[in-house]
């Protein structure tokens, strides 16, 4: 599979095709937007002036270019935009969940340590279900918690 891979002509760094080239920078176009999206600006400034919201976030340039995979060299973000990718979408998934646990639409885990604390949103939309059903709680907990 890895010989195939590596015989496709966008898979090869001295392939200047004009339309690899082109598809090269669609997907950094595509990459960018994503990023932008999601509002982690630092990430796309290169000069490292822009800080992260979060101190616990590291900022790296996407660095785009070829870089080895599993499946060999690709032309991808470097490792370490895609690790701290990987690790912010990590953080918004555990937080999506803690704010649906907490708006009643899972059951709490029994042993979760690292379940953050739900957002101030999921806070306020608890209260305003609450509010619609006349304040009442059912006795689930004096902070509108449901566990």
């Amino acid at each position: 599979m890895e010989g195939l891979l590596e015989k496709k002509p966008e898979n090869r760094p001295s392939s200047a095709a004009e339309d690899i080239v082109e598809l090269r920078r669609i997907h950094e176009e595509i990459d960018r937007a994503t990023v932008e999206a999601y509002g982690w600006f630092d990430l796309l400034d290169d000069s490292g002036q822009t800080s992260h919201a979060d101190p616990t976030h590291e900022t790296f340039p996407l660095d785009h270019g070829f870089h080895e995979t599993d499946q060999g060299a690709r032309y991808t973000i470097g490792l370490l935009a895609r690790t701290e990718i990987i690790d912010r979408l990590r953080q918004l998934n555990h937080q999506a969940y803690a704010d649906e646990v907490h708006l009643g639409l899972h059951k709490k885990p029994a042993k979760h340590p690292d379940m953050p604390k739900p957002s101030a949103d999921a806070i306020r939309k608890r209260k305003e279900q609450l509010a619609a059903r006349g304040g009442s709680d059912f006795g689930e907990g004096a902070e509108g918690a449901l566990f």
